[in-house]
This record gives structure tokens, C-alpha cells and sequence, in this order.
């Protein structure tokens, strides 16, 4: 077969697998779009010689289409091209050789409900639809009693994804975070707290893990042997005839098989006028077998710890080892070899010898209850870092594609605020009867809880997100970001709902995006998910974003549905593995802007604008303090020239005192009184600030009047005059690298018309002019437009980050 060659058109119900057997017959047909051997997202596994998996358990002959020649070629161990796919529908027939009824199996209800036997025959019929489902499908074929004739592995491939890639990328990805979930929470909590391990052990840890944990393994080995798992088994023993009881389908085959063993006799069975019996045949015998999955990965942890330690002893006794500058230690390779002999001792057991080799997971209540078994479990999970996890995510042997990029949305997404903020708490790992479980499904409502490092805002991802009250119908996106930010008392949330679902044919908005209907979903979020205060109520969705499976941010930043995320906030985002940069700018825009900005960037209802202008913004009112602070402290009043003051100084809600250490005290103002040239302000009590504003050597010249949460997020006075969103986010990018940053004002004496002139960071400075910001490194100088800054201030201040 030429997995090179190009391919086009369309077969329809095409014959794609045929497996006969000593049982039965089994066929499966249906449609193969062979354009898509053409296509970009399946160049990887045809130029890359990747071939299917399948696999059958049974002796048979088995045919599989082959894509180069086009028709059914006998496999013999030979690759082949993927040739079931996602969203496929493909009609499965099984014909039994004899009158035997059979019946079909799959883990999946809804696959088994859909093979059923055709009108009154013992054959089987139906149709298999592929939805979402996407890696290994296992069936089988059973006989009346449960005994398995025909067990079929096949692989599914995904249609929006590179298989190779992104697909197997996905599930990589899902597993890690949520192991290193899982191993930070066993660290806080009950189970095994004093091991730290987040990465592979390295051949230090493993060994302290060894020294901690071998006497316990083998004791547990040594429990698991004395009362073994055991289970009943079937076998077929020749005999003699005579010996002979009711036959299954296996010995009617054998005796079909093999009719020059019947004899004529006295007294037989009937054939054609004359009695005949078998001179031998198949005994049915019922056994009890140590030779149980359960077991089987039992002697797995026998043979990996022993390959393990191997290894780190040649690694230790290597003479080319240059990591020793001298003699190994002889305690250390003498503790490995013992552990050696014990583990090959236990191996080379002829009850550790009789069992077979593990072929799938284990996951049961033995391995999880039964003495011995259930500390093998643990004990090799730690040693290995393979912490055995219960829940849906886990349990699927075939995977709803659809399902784990809804999962790996979350994981992702989650994984990029851990890098960038604190975790603080997370619920996707709990613990339950069974163990820890991945709290992953429709309704677990999972949170992870971070902190930002530099402002200490609390950001909350949480997963299938659902509005506690329905003030309509009830809504349900797949992730929620709920970001607090400093000087407000309510969150900005922000929609990411992951969609498996492309508009391949949309050229009129350049190139694939989202489907409409989605982003329409999202019109429909933003403005459903409401909160009320004071019995009015307000949006608290400031942005919705469609996450679908593209690879091509490049020119996907062309498309007019990318392009309304800027205009209007809702638009779509590809969002894969290998193409996540788009949705990190997103998220680092709403990390580090302000709330005003963020504020802006809603889209309000019409008059919404008009009317908040007309609204007061509250100010602080910061006054020099000239006279005697204990008398104004005590009488809870001071007195203030009045042309001193500026033009909007009714706005203020509050005072602070500007002292030569700096602004602590802070009173309500609660009565304003005209003395003359004076006014006299009253305050309700003055209190102190928990953080102290510091004066940084600058003097209060006149008062000022400084908006309330920009007061409240200042450490020192230079600050307080971070007036633009473009001087805000260079700020705060300058701290997330450091927190030596310095600000610097146009003047040590302080009014109300001071200015930013420069930021420092070590020999770094950045000094702001009318229409550019000049970095100045040693004899470097580098303009930046304020105009590109404002346009574009994420790409800009990333790529100004990336040269400190």
C-alpha cells in the first residue's frame, strides 16, 4: 500500500473490516471521504507512515480496507491508513455458524442498545455512531452464556483535530495537570503528606522514596501471597468420549472440525440411520485461576521496581559516571542489591511465574479494599508517580472528544492563571469511599481559586458555571472567570465556552472561525447573566469568548470575529495545545488592567453613558498637614483655605492627612461648614490606614483630589499620579518582574498638576514624553509610540517584558 499517494472522492457504504472466525462471521461498513487523505490536519500521520491500531483476540482472518488500492486486503501485521472516524455512522453485521444465539458488548449503554438480532434469525444488525468518540473502542461478541467469542479493538480518529498532535496533546495535558493537582493536594492533606514530589523522581528521590516504602511493598507482597485474589474460570480439557458431557460452541467446533473421531457404537448418537460417537473430545471444566487482572498488575509493580532499580544501581556503579569524583557509596549499592535479590526472589516465584501479563488498566474494589492489594496500589503510586484517580474522566475507554475539550478548556485554562497567580484552593481533586476522585462532569461545579501576585486580587475559574437565581431561565456556560479588582465590591466575569465545533466554509469573515449559532449563545450569556443591587439589575458578564479547535492563530487574527472581541468583547478564540497564545493575551489583558479600563471595555445600554456622567465618581480629598495633628485628630475637624482647593472637591467622600511620613490618617466626611475664607470639614471619626501611603521624600504643596480606588491601591505618593491606563499597565508588567520598581515624579514638591516623569528598574528607565515612552538601557534608547501603546498594549509591553 502507498501511503503517500493522493486520493479523492466519496465511497458510500463501502465494506471497511470483515473477521471471520470458528464462530461467526462479522462485517462492518460504511462511508470514506477520501478527500480528507488529502487535507492539511492528516498530512502528519500519512507523511509519517502512522498506522491505525487494531486488534482482534481470537484466531481469524481478517480483511481491512486499504485507502491505497481501495479495496479489502488481508491483514497480516501490515499498516493502514485510519479508516473510522468521528461523527461516522457504521453498520455492524455478526453471523453465528451455528444456531447458537450471540449477543454484542460494549462498556457504552447506548452502543450496545443499538446491535440487536435481525427479525427472528440469531444474526446480529445494527449501526455504531461515532459521535464525539475518538481513540480505542473495544467490542466483543459473546455466546448465551456470557463467554466472549470475539473481542475487536479498534481506533477512532478525530476529524477537527491532528490526531497526532493535538488529539493525544489533549490527553496528555488533561492527565498531568490533574496529577500534579492531585499530588499537591495529597501534600496538604492526609495521604502520605511528608512526600514532596511534583515532577518523575529523580534517582535521589526515588531512592528515600525506596527506603521509606520497600518493607511496607514487600510485606504487602508477601500478604497478597499467602490469600490471593482468585477467580472461576472455564477450560476445555481432550478426553476420551465416553467422558463426554453437554458441549459449548468451542467443542461443537472442534468435533465439526475433526469428524474422523466418530466411531460407530451400539448405543450413540443417531447420524444418518447409524449410532456414532466421538473417539475424544473437549471436557468442560470449571477452575479457580491466580491468573487475575488484579494480580497480573500486582507482578507489573514486581517487574518495573525490579527494572527501576537496576537502573539506578548501573547509573550509581558506573565507572563513566562523571558526577562521582570518588568511590560510590558501598551502603547505597548494597541496600539496591538487596532489594534486587528480594524482587527477582519474588519473580522468579513459581506462583508470581504463573501469572500473565497486564493488558489494561485496573481499576476495582480489590485494588482498592482487599488487604495487601490496596497498599501495593498506593505504594507503587508514589513510587512511580502514578496515583491511580477515580471519576468519569477516568473511566471512559473510548473518549467523547467533544467532552475531554470541554475537560481540557478548563484544565488549560486553569493551568495558565497557576502560572501566572497563586492557587489558593481547588476542588477538581476531592476525596471520596473510592479514593481521590477527578471532580470533572456536567455538574461538579469545580472551582480553582487564585490570588494575583502583584495586586492580591482573587481571580475564580470555575467549571459548568450555573446562575444561582433565574431571574428568566437558568445558564450554564462551560467556564466562568470571575476577576475581582481592587476598589470595586463586585467581580468582572468573563464567558470562555468551549465549542468542538468549526465553520470550515465561512470565506466571507477570511477563513475557518466559529459557528454563528455559537457566538449568538454568547450574546445570549452576557446578557442573561445579571446580579441585582438595590433592586436594580446589572449585567456581570463583561466579555464572552467561543474557544473551538483551530490551530491557525496567524491568520485567524484576520478574522471579523476575532476583530469583535476588541469592539465588542464577544468573539471566538482557536484554542489547542499548540495554539493557545491568543486566549494567554486575553487573559493577561484581564489580569492586568485596571478596573476602569476593563470597565470601558463593557458595552452598556444605550443612555447608560449619558447617565453615568451625570453620576459622581467618589474622590479622596488628600490635605497637607500644616498644624497641629493631635488637636485635628481629637476635635475631628480641620479647617482648609477655600481657594486652595480644587475645582471638584464636592466629589470627595473622604479626607486624608498628607504628613512628612506620609498618609495615614482618613476620616467620612460627615458636615462641611463656611468659615470665611475657610471651609471647615467634619469627619465622623478619623481611623488608620492598615498600610501606610509613604511619602517617599515628596511634600504636599496644595491639596489634591485623587479618585478613591486609585487611592486605595497605592503604596507611596508617586502612585497616587499614575493617571492613564497606559502608565497602569506599564506599571504593573514592571512589578510582576520585580518588586524594586521606582517611580519617579516631575517634582519633589507635590500639587495637583505633578506628573509621572520616569520608571526605574535597575539600569532600566522609562520616561514618558507627549507622544512617546523612551527606554533608556545604558547607551540603548528605544522609542515607543503612545498611540501603538494604546492600540496594542499587550503585544507591546510583552515584547518590551521579554527585554528586561
Amino acid at each position: 500500500m502507498s501511503m503517500d499517494s493522493r486520493h479523492s472522492g466519496f465511497l458510500k457504504g463501502i465494506q471497511l473490516l470483515t473477521i471471520e472466525t470458528v464462530d461467526l462471521k462479522l462485517a462492518i461498513a460504511g462511508n470514506l471521504d477520501l478527500q480528507r487523505y488529502n487535507e492539511d490536519s492528516y498530512k502528519s500521520f500519512i507523511e509519517d507512515k502512522e498506522a491505525m491500531y487494531f486488534s482482534c483476540s481470537e484466531e481469524a482472518m481478517v480483511q481491512i480496507f486499504d485507502v491505497g488500492t481501495q479495496q479489502l486486503v488481508e491483514a497480516n501485521g501490515q499498516p493502514f491508513l485510519p479508516i473510522f472516524f468521528e461523527n461516522g455512522k457504521y453498520e455492524l453485521q455478526v453471523q453465528p455458524k451455528d444456531d447458537e444465539a450471540i449477543k454484542f458488548w460494549h462498556e457504552y449503554e447506548g452502543f450496545r442498545n443499538a446491535i440487536h438480532p435481525f427479525l427472528n434469525t440469531k444474526a446480529l444488525t445494527g449501526t455504531l455512531h461515532f459521535q464525539n468518540e475518538v481513540g480505542f473502542s473495544n467490542f466483543e461478541i459473546r455466546d448465551g452464556q456470557d463467554k466472549t467469542l470475539l473481542s475487536v479493538i479498534i481506533e477512532v480518529y478525530p476529524t477537527k483535530l491532528d490526531y497526532k498532535k493535538d488529539y493525544r496533546a489533549l490527553l496528555d495535558e488533561v492527565t498531568e495537570e490533574v496529577y500534579n493537582l492531585a499530588y499537591a493536594f495529597i501534600k496538604r492533606t492526609y495521604l502520605y503528606g511528608s512526600v514532596e514530589i511534583y515532577k518523575e523522581p529523580t534517582g535521589v528521590e526515588f531512592y528515600r522514596l525506596l527506603e521509606k516504602h520497600f518493607e511496607e511493598y514487600m510485606k504487602a507482597i508477601h500478604l497478597i501471597e499467602q490469600r490471593p485474589h482468585r477467580r472461576l474460570v472455564t477450560i476445555h480439557e481432550e478426553v476420551r468420549g465416553d467422558r463426554l458431557r453437554k458441549q459449548d460452541s468451542r467443542g461443537r467446533a472442534f468435533l465439526r472440525k475433526n469428524a474422523n473421531l466418530f466411531v460407530e457404537v451400539e448405543k450413540g448418537i443417531p447420524i444418518n440411520g447409524t449410532q456414532m460417537l466421538p473417539g475424544k473430545g473437549l471436557l468442560i471444566k470449571k477452575i479457580h485461576t491466580n491468573d487475575t487482572h488484579e494480580n497480573r498488575y500486582v507482578k507489573m509493580t514486581l517487574t518495573r521496581l525490579y527494572a527501576r532499580i537496576e537502573a539506578l544501581y548501573q547509573a550509581i556503579n558506573s565507572i563513566s559516571n562523571k558526577r562521582f569524583e570518588k568511590v560510590p557509596d558501598p551502603e547505597i549499592l548494597s541496600t539496591l542489591q538487596r532489594m534486587k535479590s528480594q524482587l527477582e526472589q519474588k519473580i522468579k516465584m513459581p506462583f508470581w511465574r504463573s501469572i500473565g501479563k497486564l493488558d489494561r488498566s485496573v481499576i476495582s474494589l480489590v485494588m482498592q479494599m482487599a488487604a495487601g492489594y490496596r497498599d501495593v496500589y498506593q505504594i507503587f503510586g508514589i513510587l512511580s508517580k502514578g496515583i491511580i484517580l477515580q471519576g468519569e474522566l477516568y473511566k471512559m475507554s473510548i473518549k467523547d472528544i467533544a467532552t475531554l475539550y470541554e475537560y481540557w478548556t478548563f484544565i488549560k485554562l486553569g493551568k495558565i492563571l497557576n502560572a501566572k497567580c497563586e492557587q489558593i484552593s481547588q476542588d477538581i481533586i476531592k476525596v471520596s469511599s473510592d479514593g481521590l476522585v477527578v471532580n470533572l462532569n456536567q455538574n461538579s461545579g469545580a472551582k480553582r481559586v487564585f490570588r494575583n501576585y502583584e495586586t492580591g486580587e482573587i481571580i475564580l475559574l470555575q467549571y459548568q458555571y450555573t446562575t444561582k437565581k433565574k431571574i428568566t431561565v437558568n445558564q450554564k456556560p462551560d467556564t466562568m472567570l470571575s476577576i475581582e479588582k481592587l476598589g470595586r465590591d463586585y467581580h468582572y466575569q468573563y464567558i470562555f465556552d468551549a465549542k468542538y465545533r468549526i465553520n470550515l466554509n465561512d470565506e466571507n469573515k477570511n477563513g475557518p472561525g466559529p459557528m454563528e449559532d455559537d457566538i449568538n449563545t454568547m450574546h445570549r450569556y452576557r446578557d442573561a447573566i445579571v446580579a441585582e443591587s438595590d433592586g436594580v439589575f446589572e449585567r456581570t458578564a463583561f466579555g464572552a469568548y467561543v474557544l473551538f479547535p483551530w490551530n491557525d492563530t496567524d491568520r485567524y487574527q484576520e478574522h471579523d470575529l476575532y476583530k469583535s472581541i476588541e469592539k465588542v468583547n464577544i468573539g471566538g478564540l482557536p484554542f489547542l495545545p499548540h495554539a493557545t497564545d491568543l486566549v494567554e493575551a486575553i487573559i493577561d489583558n484581564l489580569l492586568n488592567k485596571s478596573a476602569d479600563e476593563l470597565q470601558e471595555e463593557g458595552i452598556l445600554p444605550i443612555g447608560t453613558k449619558e447617565f453615568l456622567y451625570e453620576t459622581k465618581v467618589d474622590y479622596v480629598l488628600i490635605l497637607p498637614m500644616n498644624g497641629n495633628l493631635e488637636k485635628v485628630l481629637l476635635e475631628r475637624r480641620i479647617q482648609v483655605p477655600k481657594d486652595s482647593l480644587p475645582e471638584q472637591w464636592k466629589s470627595a467622600k473622604k479626607i486624608a492627612l498628607f504628613t512628612s511620613e506620609g498618609i495615614r490618617e482618613e476620616g467620612n466626611i460627615v458636615k462641611v461648614e463656611r468659615k470665611g475664607k475657610h471651609l471647615l470639614f467634619q469627619v465622623e471619626s478619623w481611623a488608620s490606614k492598615i498600610d501606610i501611603i509613604q511619602s517617599d521624600g515628596y511634600v504636599l504643596k496644595e491639596p489634591i483630589l485623587v479618585e478613591e480606588h486609585v487611592y486605595n491601591d497605592s503604596n507611596n505618593v508617586p502612585e497616587l499620579f499614575i493617571s492613564s491606563d497606559e502608565k497602569r499597565q506599564l506599571w504593573l508588567m514592571l512589578k510582576g518582574k520585580s518588586s524594586d520598581v521606582m517611580l519617579e515624579l516631575d517634582s519633589k514638591v507635590v500639587n495637583r498638576n505633578s506628573k509621572v516623569r520616569s520608571f526605574l528598574l535597575g539600569e532600566h528607565e522609562f520616561v514618558w514624553t507627549k507622544n512617546n515612552l523612551l527606554h533608556l538601557y545604558r547607551d540603548y534608547i528605544e522609542e515607543i509610540s503612545i498611540s501603538e501603546l494604546k492600540h496594542n498594549s499587550f503585544k507591546v509591553l510583552n515584547e518590551l517584558a521579554a527585554k528586561l
